[in-house]
Parts: C-alpha cells; structure tokens; sequence
C-alpha cells in the first residue's frame, strides 16, 4: 500500500488540534507493514521523525486553493500514490487514486452563531464547495456518531461511505498515583489553592462565560477555590475578561494565556480539582479524554458527541443552564468519592482512545479500502 497523505498541518511541529492525532498515526505506521510506505505532502520540510517507511515531499504553497486542486493531484501521480487521506475535508476534485477525506465536525452548519457570521464567501465555501469535495471522496472518516449523523444530514454523504474511528490523545497524558504535582503547578505557574480547570480556546461554542457565571455562584461556599482558564489570547477572551472584571472575580479566576508544552497541559490537568468544559458543540472533544487520561473528574455537556466520548465517565449537563454547570462543580467540591469515582471510571474510558488503539484502528480501515481497489 502507497499512501499519500496531506500533513501540512505538522509541518511546523506542534502537535496541536488535529495534527496531534495525525502525527500519533504515523508514530505506529512503521510498526505495521514493511510493504507499506506513506509519502507526507507538505509546503515545507516537518521537523519530525517517524521512521524510515515515511517520506516528506515537499510543494511549494503561494496559492492554497491552487496547491490542493493543481500542484497536489500532479504529486499524487508522480508519486503513483493508490490512498490519499487528507486529515481535513480538502482532498483534489480531480486525483488520480483513491480519496479519503476526514471531516470532524460541521461547526458551521451545527451552531446557529457560527452560520449568522460567516461571510457571503465562507458560506459558498463551506455549503457548497466543501460539500462538493465531501460527496466527491471515496470515504469519509469522522471521529464520532454525532459527526455521522451531521454530515449524512447537511453534506447529504451516503451512510454506507463513511467511517467512524475516534481520535487518539498523546500518550503524553497519563496518570500517577505517587505523582504529586501541586507544588510544581503552584511553583510554575503561581496557582496557590485548589482550582477548577478549562483547557482550550476562546471561541464562542467553548461555553466559557457561563462558566464562569457558575463559579461566581460556588464561592461563597468554597473561598478558597479558583477558576484557572488556559488557551490562546484571541476570539472570545477580552470578552471573558471584562466577564470576569464585572464580576468581581479578578482575584479568584487566572488566564495563564496559551500552553504549548505538553508537560505543562499534563500538570495542569493532574493538579485540577476539575475540568469543566460545557461546551455547545463537538465534533469529538479531546480536552475531556485528556484530563480523564491525567485521572482528573470531567464536567462536560450532554450535547453533540460528548455523551459518546465521555460514556459513563464524567457529569454530563446542559450547557445552556448555569444553574447545571454550578450544581455539578458544587458536587465535586462536596463529595470526595464521587471524585475518586469519576477519576476512576475516566482512567478506564480513556483506554479506548490511545495512540496504539487508533493507530491500529486506522491502519485496518486504510488496508481494507486499499484491498479492495486490488480486486
């Protein structure tokens, strides 16, 4: 099997969104068959090795539309590539081998707010073009049931051709019993008390103003408890801010700003009292998995994918009630057990989206597609 695919989102080698799950796939492809190669196309070198059977091309990127339907598909033929899987919904219109496309969510098309702000373009883009290339690929791969049904409504893609494998989490994140981790969060980052963490972005669907109505809600119980927000300084975080300003919660809620090491998410996430993340709408959710991988009780929403990711592991709630989000965080603040519980349960859950699973979860669905353009 020769296959193709497009990696320009870890060329840069962060390991963040959904390049992280695409460079734990190609972390096991060497493991697998010796027969197989995989070529990753990109518009400059990746700094990353994982092993002798991938290779990096690179193609130069002025124009992306013009590099994805013209430079792309004369690649793909040079390189007599049989599978091409774009871990994006662009694939070429017009390739020369067989095509698999992930789409992961359809956040334009799920969340009313999301549809009212795209431009006159993004919505002949997102509504017609993409759902062209969607229609277009020989498979569809998404990450959840949720996303299934989402895009066989909007996209209107055949049932039949598409295929469900979850999302993996860096083995990165893990538990230690012995591990205690608060003065090293507390040294690293000045957190000096129990806290309640969101790991994530700052975009509307994230929820994060009615979290943090919610916590003003628990404090005159729990004095002594903060709110820590870590993500990048953009989209909603002014907003949340001045939130927070008018709420008079400067002293008990800390934005730590963006966190791009790995070990840096992992004792956040294992220092936690929570992780509180109600947000309106995923297609998968890996911020939840990755707290449960660290042993850490999970809040979340009842909502979109959450309940399949989560099992019977976290406290699900709407994430339209403030009332919800503030009863859950008052339980686990409460009862001492129901944490171990959860923590308990979310080690045992977490296991069905490990690199390896995945990554040999992935693998089989490339082989069989790619057997069966051999007969």
């Amino acid at each position: 099997m020769k296959l193709g695919i497009d990696a320009r989102e870890i060329q840069n080698g962060v390991y963040t969104g959904i390049g992280g799950p695409l460079a734990n796939f190609l972390n096991y492809f060497s493991s697998f068959d010796d027969k197989d190669e995989c070529i990753l196309f990109s518009s400059k070198d990746i700094p990353l090795d994982f092993g002798k059977k991938i290779r990096n091309v690179v193609i130069e990127e002025k124009n992306t539309f013009y590099w994805d339907q013209f430079l792309l598909p004369k690649a793909l033929e040079q390189e007599a590539i049989e599978i091409f899987y774009s871990p994006y919904y662009k694939i070429p219109l017009r390739s020369p081998c067989l095509t698999i496309s992930a789409i992961l969510d359809l956040m334009y098309f799920a969340v009313d707010h999301y549809r009212r702000e795209l431009s006159l373009f993004k919505k002949i883009y997102y509504f017609t073009f993409a759902k062209m290339m969607a229609q277009k690929a020989n498979w569809v791969l998404t990450c959840s049931e949720n996303s299934k049904q989402d895009i066989i409504t909007f996209y209107g893609v055949d049932a039949q051709k598409i295929k469900v494998i979850p999302l993996s989490i860096d083995n990165h994140y893990r538990f230690d019993a012995e591990e205690d981790v608060l003065p090293l969060v507390h040294k690293k980052f000045g957190i000096d008390s129990l806290y309640i963490f969101y790991f994530g972005n700052f975009k509307y669907h994230k929820n994060i103003n009615r979290v943090i109505k919610a916590f003003k809600r628990i404090i005159p119980e729990f004095r002594e408890i903060k709110l820590v927000l870590a993500g990048p300084k953009e989209h909603y975080y002014l907003q949340h801010q001045t939130l927070v300003n008018e709420l008079s919660l400067k002293d008990k809620v800390m934005f730590l700003g963006k966190i791009s090491d790995r070990e840096d998410a992992r004792l956040l996430y294992t220092g936690a009292k929570m992780f509180v993340m109600p947000t309106l709408y995923e297609g998968f959710g890996l911020p939840p998995v990755e707290a449960m991988a660290c042993g850490t009780p999970v809040i979340t929403s009842n909502t979109s994918s959450l309940p399949e990711v989560m099992g019977e592991a976290g406290i699900l709630v709407d994430p339209y009630k403030i009332d919800e989000i503030t009863t859950a965080m008052r339980k686990l603040l409460q009862d001492k057990s129901l944490c171990e519980e959860l923590g308990q349960r979310g080690l045992k859950q977490y296991k069905n989206f490990t690199e390896e699973k995945i990554a040999k979860q992935t693998y089989a669905f490339f082989k069989k597609v790619w057997k069966e353009c051999q007969k």
